[in-house]
């Protein structure tokens, strides 16, 4: 049984892909930096490895060439290096490096895409991030034409970022699936955000007004967008906001939709996402329904730090009991990892989620269950 490499992961359903790895006839490993992040990685080999040095991964891979049938990553930040080690030792593969280079890279796609896009009302303010960032990692409010210009100026290398028009409406994303062949919507998620600037994350909810018609409207321009790329890479996270003109695109993802809803869609939808992925990893066609079903609804609530400091404690778990919805706690730190940053996804400390018959009745109880939850920084 050969070997299907994974360099890192979303952190939810690595037993997913290992079952169905396996299915396949193969036994995934998961190469991560910190596996602690992982908490479902039954059924497969999980090897604690320097990710971020390609040089390392090379050499890796160079020296388990004829144990290993096949390299991938379902993310963004490690997508592009897989996609070249693909090429570099021949492994099966359906697209090029370069062409996941320009999806990744937000200042392409926005040329590529700029009318399906809202007009904006105003010159400012605008939206600096990096270019190939994610993670909303980065991200800067400017008012002013001074302050673009001193942005610019710290920033050293002005080709690492790019600056996009402040949209004013609610933020979603769509999620979908192409190979060039078959593409697959599997719903939207609302994405309801703290005040700007820090444009943290607070509640997702899937599949969000599933079955209406302006799920349908949506589901139209997303595949637009798509057919416009000749998008065929797997996985599109497209983020959009509705504006008082119509839909705008903030940027799109060639990965797997992050924190839960990669596994609320294999929940609440008749598609696997996890078979997708594995199958796309070895160039093979997946098995796809006909239609989409929708059979509950998912949100999670994500709790985050307000403070720097060390994670002493996480109080009133047992709470979580007393709610419906069967709501549960999905860490994303460690007791006595540290918080360095309060702006951004590394404030994170975890997510609370629940499920109900429809995303709103979700959405009630992960809001409520939420409350129960009291962190301790210090």
């Amino acid at each position: 049984m050969k070997t299907l490499l994974a360099v890192e992961a979303m952190t939810l359903g690595v037993n997913r892909m290992a079952e169905h790895a396996q299915k396949r006839g193969y036994k995934l490993r998961l190469l991560a930096s910190d596996p602690s992040i992982y908490s479902d990685t039954e059924g497969a080999d999980v090897l604690t490895f320097p990710t971020n040095d390609h040089e390392q991964l090379r050499a890796y891979i160079r020296a388990e060439r004829n144990n290993i049938g096949a390299v991938f990553s379902s993310t963004d930040t490690w997508g592009v290096i897989a996609a070249e080690l693909r090429e570099e030792f021949d492994f099966p593969r359906r697209f090029s490096s370069s062409r996941l280079k320009n999806f990744r890279d937000k200042e392409w796609v926005q040329r590529e895409l700029s009318a399906y896009s809202a007009t904006p009302v105003s010159d400012f303010p605008k939206i600096v991030k990096p270019r190939n960032g994610t993670g909303s990692l980065g991200i800067d409010l400017v008012h002013t034409e001074h302050e673009l210009e001193e942005l610019r100026a710290s920033a050293g290398d002005q080709d690492a970022f790019v600056t996009e028009p402040y949209y004013r409406g609610p933020l979603y994303s769509a999620e979908f699936w192409s190979n060039g062949n078959s593409t697959v919507f599997f719903g939207i998620t609302n994405r309801i955000l703290t005040a700007p600037p820090v444009f943290l994350e607070n509640v997702k909810t899937f599949p969000h007004e599933y079955g209406t018609p302006w799920e349908a409207e949506v589901e139209q321009w997303g595949k637009s967008l798509l057919a416009k790329l000749q998008y065929d890479v797997g996985f599109a996270h497209v983020e959009f906001i509705e504006t008082a003109t119509g839909f705008a695109l903030v940027e799109l993802n060639a990965r797997m939709p992050g924190a839960l809803i990669t596994p609320a869609i294999d929940t609440c939808t008749n598609f696997d996402p996890y078979a997708l992925a594995v199958a796309d990893a070895l160039n093979m066609e997946p098995h796809l329904p006909e239609i989409r079903e929708v059979c509950a609804g998912h949100s999670h609530v994500s709790i985050y730090s307000t403070q720097t400091g060390q994670l002493r404690g996480i109080e009133r778990l047992d709470n979580l009991r007393f709610y419906p919805g069967q709501p549960g706690w999905i860490p994303s730190k460690s007791i006595g990892d540290h918080i360095t940053d309060t702006t951004s996804y590394k404030a994170r400390i975890g997510n609370v989620y629940a499920t109900a018959a429809t995303p709103a009745l979700a959405q009630d109880r992960a809001l409520a269950a939420s409350q129960a939850l009291t962190v301790d920084v210090q």
